[in-house]
């Protein structure tokens, strides 16, 4: 008992001495850019890496069950975390040639474990609705797949999952009255979400 609760600890101890590395360096970075030491390309690159960084951390905080705003305010870094979140959206929002940063990439990073529970919750509801006895409703098929899409497209960095989850939405689409009437076209389309989640878990490293 005594060494889980050392283990959880240091745990802790390790994630906040992570995010108050990334948090200062996106600010040291923005402070030296303002004051003409930085190039812009440098800059934009380094902005990414560290905005990189910090989207790894939220999933770390997620995988340990660890609240970010209790973090944060047992850190008393609050106020620091969301300067440089600002930052981040600001670059993110202008139109680099580089195309440095994805569009939803900004939106997300306070989200993405919230994001995580909601992309792993439409998986599985898609998923068991193809897999009933007795379906007779394609409406609702493709209303889940409509969430899932959704919260899917609010993930950053997974661009070629999102291609791939669109050609399964279009195959059904073209094949409204195959989905209700024929179980095995059903599995086969359950069976290929599967596999798309399974290497959307394994990207989070929280698959089996």
């Amino acid at each position: 008992m005594t060494n889980r609760k050392k283990n959880s600890i240091e745990i802790k101890s390790e994630l906040e001495s992570e995010i108050f590395a990334i948090i200062n360096t996106i600010l040291n970075l923005n402070q030296k850019y303002q004051r003409g030491i930085l190039k812009e390309l440098f800059f934009q690159r380094s902005i990414k890496s560290a905005t990189n960084d910090l989207l790894g951390l939220n999933l770390s905080l997620n995988k340990h069950n660890i609240v970010l705003s209790e973090l944060l305010n047992h850190m008393n870094f609050t106020d620091d975390y969301y300067k440089a979140i600002d930052i981040i959206n600001k670059i993110s929002s202008l139109n680099f040639s580089t195309n440095q940063f994805p569009e939803s990439l900004s939106s997300s990073i306070l989200e993405i474990p919230g994001i995580t529970s909601e992309i792993t919750a439409s998986f599985i509801t898609l998923i068991d609705a193809l897999k009933l006895d007795g379906f007779d409703d394609n409406e609702l098929i493709f209303g889940l797949f409509k969430d899932l899409k959704k919260n899917f497209g609010r993930f950053p960095g997974l661009e070629l999952d999102k291609i791939n989850l669109q050609n399964i939405f279009e195959e059904i689409l073209q094949n409204e009255e195959k989905i209700v009437i024929n179980k095995n076209y059903r599995d086969s389309i359950a069976d290929d979400l599967y596999l798309l989640y399974t290497i959307f878990l394994k990207k989070l490293n929280i698959g089996k």
